[in-house]
């Protein structure tokens, strides 16, 4: 075999380094443009934009008529079983508003109420059913918006009629009463939580309130 003379080695070198170089950039071009077409492409799918350039698959907002505020059940036979922790309420209030669970004291962010029987479970406004999920402790738990606001959460259903996306009234049932594992548990149960410019608040408060107060 011949010796390569001491100017081809480094030659071939250079020609390798500067075809890698050049595949290098054109591997890059071909991938922008790929990229490119992608994002593109992937526009459209993910919604239409309207004229200010917002995204119009955002949750409907319901135009609510209703001016007072129902609470989330029809029965007469409902009562409160652990009241929403005020630090403003008095002591024996504020004992029974507290939750107690595995070894733990816990200051009750809702409602939770009980009845004799199994019992409707009812938006308390028009609203757009967002999110269904199913907590071992909180059972079925159902959350309705009704404005940019405003969101309730109606937690311990045994049973849910509702589906996501749908647009429900005032009154509408939403499901049905279940075991609530908080505390002593419960077996016709309902934990009603309010979330009011992204914050928890009394429902209490919440049901002596004016719609056109509070939706804008």
């Amino acid at each position: 075999m011949k010796k390569l003379k001491n100017w081809v080695v480094p030659t071939l070198y250079i020609v390798s380094i500067s075809i890698i170089f050049v595949s290098v950039i054109a591997i890059g071009r071909i991938m922008a443009t790929d990229y490119q077409k992608a994002e593109d492409q992937r526009l459209i799918p993910d919604g239409l934009v309207n004229g200010s350039g917002e995204d119009d698959t955002t949750t409907p907002v319901v135009d609510i008529t209703n001016e007072n505020i129902n609470r989330p059940y029809t029965s007469d036979s409902v009562n409160v079983a652990k009241d929403f922790y005020d630090d403003e309420s008095e002591e024996d209030k504020q004992l029974n508003s507290i939750i107690f669970y595995k070894n733990t004291y816990m200051e009750n962010t809702g409602v939770l109420y009980s009845g004799t029987e199994t019992f409707d479970v009812v938006a308390v406004l028009d609203g757009t059913v967002t999110s269904i999920t199913d907590d071992a402790i909180l059972g079925k738990v159902v959350e309705v918006t009704h404005s940019t606001e405003l969101i309730t959460i109606y937690h311990c259903l045994g049973e849910v009629t509702a589906k996501i996306g749908d647009v429900v009234h005032q009154n509408d049932v939403l499901g049905k009463s279940g075991k609530c594992n908080i505390d002593k548990g419960y077996e016709n149960a309902l934990l009603f939580e309010v979330n009011y410019q992204g914050k928890i608040i009394n429902p209490n408060k919440f049901y002596e309130m004016k719609v056109s107060d509070i939706v804008r």
